[in-house]
């Protein structure tokens, strides 16, 4: 079905009342979110199937994974726009505006115009409100009848494949959200191509707490005889034992679906350049390619990106253009290289680990102030060690903050736990000497002994200058923003930013403004 058949078969117009406003329609989704996350596909299937099946009105290249899904999504909807097709993207979550979860790039005048404003894109506040309306219509409707009312989630996913058809996209890039088996985006039955993107351990209390389960949830998105290109699981930070069990796991599902697996190495990639902003890489011995995506891991997720869109663009040349034009915010961004500031939405062990090999690679002469906020469910705990243990740069000082979200990290237990790491060397010292008077000291390595202190109003306007090894934290984002920038602005440090994505999005808000923008 195309987007014309799907817009002759279904008419919006049984919605006759005054459209809401932006603010109505999140205030509905606000409340229709404390019932929860629901797993399941019988309830988006019955919405979507009141609304005239829009999921079927577009070609899709449908986008799972761990980490590097939303890059590769940008990529491959760069690259299909820059070949002249309109392309629907749906990602989530969003970093600053709720719109930019819905964006359609209206072929080479589409990226044209998100150079000129990274907002053109975005769903409009009047289109978003009319789509949810009419969701909100039918879902009250599903209620009368007795149907289990579809999540926030399963509302969001149905508004985007409204407009895509609605809009007449050529093709929509699909970002899952948490999984894929049970994500409110496989309904899609017959995608031009499955993407799985790199595997790690994330959602666990959901997803299983073995990376076979994982892995199995995400192999769910393939379909029978559908192309799927995977990022092979060994060129990852996972053991080698977890590697091979996702590995099995993917071979065996695609086996199982007769789809042609196509497994992305690292090996085929060989890196000629690579900058902060971006490197240059030949894939398999073809064109030179560059992105403007930076960690090494980038060239692997543009590398799938590649292989899908050769599935719908045959020129090679558009290809190379289309993926150079790429932006993805928020991963491993630099948005200012005076001072340096990076922001990055690391925000579990694999994500932590490539921030940590590009800070070792890109950053290793300078001091650096990080800001950082997490939630309570990651494992924060292996998060900061990856990223406190390196010796190629150097920490100075830490500010900790609390992202915007109900499972969020108290920024004082956030800050409790780095000072556990720091000083976990002293701790052992003063041990043994408790319980060996005589013992060697100078076998026992000594870290300095960082301190934890609370931002106060004074302290947040007048930066103190002389003070290194501190462990800062408020809960105020910010303020903790505003501080971080302070020292690093201050002192001529390098400002690190990562973790949970629902602190990144505010937190580069917050620094464009103090910059004066991105031409920084």
């Amino acid at each position: 079905m195309t987007a014309k058949v799907w817009k002759k078969k279904y008419n919006n117009s049984k919605v006759k009342s005054e459209y809401w406003s932006l603010e109505r329609s999140l205030e509905y989704l606000a409340e229709v979110r404390k019932s929860g996350i629901r797993p399941g596909l019988t309830r988006i299937k019955q919405l979507l199937e009141r609304l005239g099946n829009p999921q079927n009105a577009c070609p899709v290249i449908h986008v799972a994974g761990t980490n590097g899904k939303g890059s590769i999504s940008s990529m491959c909807a760069y690259i299909a726009a820059n070949s002249g097709l309109r392309t629907g993207l749906f990602t989530s979550p969003y970093l600053t505006n709720f719109n930019e979860r819905i964006r359609i790039i209206d072929g080479h005048e589409g990226i044209q115009n998100l150079y000129k404003d990274a907002r053109s894109s975005e769903i409009s506040d009047e289109d978003f409100a009319k789509t949810l309306m009419l969701i909100a219509y039918e879902t009250e409707i599903m209620k009368v009848r007795g149907f289990d009312r579809p999540t926030e989630f399963e509302m969001i996913t149905a508004a985007a494949f409204v407009y895509f058809a609605e809009m007449g996209c050529d093709l929509v890039v699909l970002e899952t959200g948490m999984g894929g088996r049970l994500d409110s985006t496989n309904v899609v039955t017959k995608p031009i191509a499955t993407i799985i993107s790199a595997l790690s351990y994330d959602h666990t209390g959901r997803l299983g707490s073995t990376m076979s389960k994982i892995a199995e949830e995400k192999a769910g998105i393939m379909r029978p005889d559908v192309p799927v290109f995977v990022y092979n699981p060994h060129d990852t930070e996972l053991s080698e034992t977890d590697a091979f069990d996702v590995e099995q796991t993917l071979l065996k599902h695609a086996a199982k679906m007769n789809a042609p697996l196509s497994m992305i190495n690292r090996s085929d990639i060989e890196y000629q350049s690579s900058f902060l902003t971006g490197q240059t890489f030949t894939y398999k011995a073809s064109v030179p390619f560059h992105i403007q995506l930076s960690g090494d891991y980038q060239a692997q997720n543009a590398a799938l990106a590649i292989e899908a869109c050769r599935l719908i663009v045959k020129d090679e040349k558009l290809i190379q253009n289309g993926i150079s034009l790429a932006k993805w915010a928020g991963r491993l961004e630099c948005i200012s290289q005076l001072p340096l500031i990076l922001i990055d939405g690391a925000h579990n062990m694999q994500g932590v680990y490539g921030l940590r090999q590009h800070l070792e690679k890109f950053v290793n002469d300078r001091k650096i102030i990080l800001l950082v906020g997490v939630l309570q469910d990651k494992d924060y705990k292996q998060m900061l060690d990856i990223i406190c243990s390196s010796e190629l740069y150097d920490i100075a000082e830490i500010v900790c903050t609390c992202p915007d979200c109900s499972r969020a990290l108290k920024a004082k237990k956030l800050a409790a736990e780095f000072a556990r790491y720091y000083n976990r060397d002293i701790n052992q010292t003063k041990k043994n000497k408790s319980q060996n008077k005589s013992a060697d000291k100078t076998l026992i390595k000594l870290q300095n002994n960082y301190q934890i202190k609370e931002i106060t109003e004074l302290e947040s306007k007048e930066i103190p200058l002389y003070n290194e090894k501190q462990i800062w934290y408020t809960s105020d984002r910010k303020v903790a923003t505003e501080f971080a920038y302070g020292l690093a602005h201050k002192k001529r440090f390098a400002l690190i930013t990562f973790g949970s994505l629902y602190l990144i999005g505010e937190v580069r808000a917050y620094l464009l403004d103090l910059l004066g923008g991105l031409e920084n």
